[in-house]
């Protein structure tokens, strides 16, 4: 890992967050940046991965596949947004996720959304990170 690009913001005048994120992310000045498209769970053939937990694991994988390409890891995740068709289906999403954050708590959104492109699709995720050459 490389030296660190950000950093947490918070307050005590706001609730501590109760899961593996944090309530906002400053990016120190210098670093160059890393957008995603919604990312869903599908191999290169385009097959899909069949369940929430399944396709987590597979939109965590091209995650760490597009980091690698840019030269950086999970640790310069500064930003997950997640789009879910069932939100009842978020604890499953979690248990896949979290193991993929390590020790990173990007600032996240959850949202629940009535249809992704493909019927199949659960869910899909967007990711920020940034980092310093």
């Amino acid at each position: 890992m490389s030296a660190t690009v950000n950093r947490a913001i918070t307050s005590p005048l706001l609730r501590t967050p109760p899961g593996p994120w944090s309530n906002a992310i400053e990016v120190l000045p210098g670093a160059r940046y890393l957008y995603t498209c919604g990312l869903v769970g599908v191999h290169q053939d385009g097959t899909i991965e069949d369940g929430v937990a399944a396709q987590a694991v597979r939109i965590f994988e091209n995650i760490n596949i597009l980091l690698r390409q840019a030269n950086m890891d999970m640790s310069h995740v500064i930003k997950i947004i997640t789009y879910m068709v069932d939100l009842s289906e978020q604890p499953a999403y979690a248990k896949a996720r979290n193991p993929y954050l390590g020790e990173a708590r990007p600032a996240m959104t959850l949202l629940g959304v009535s249809q992704l492109a493909q019927p199949a699709l659960r869910l899909e995720v967007e990711m920020i990170a940034a980092k310093h050459d």
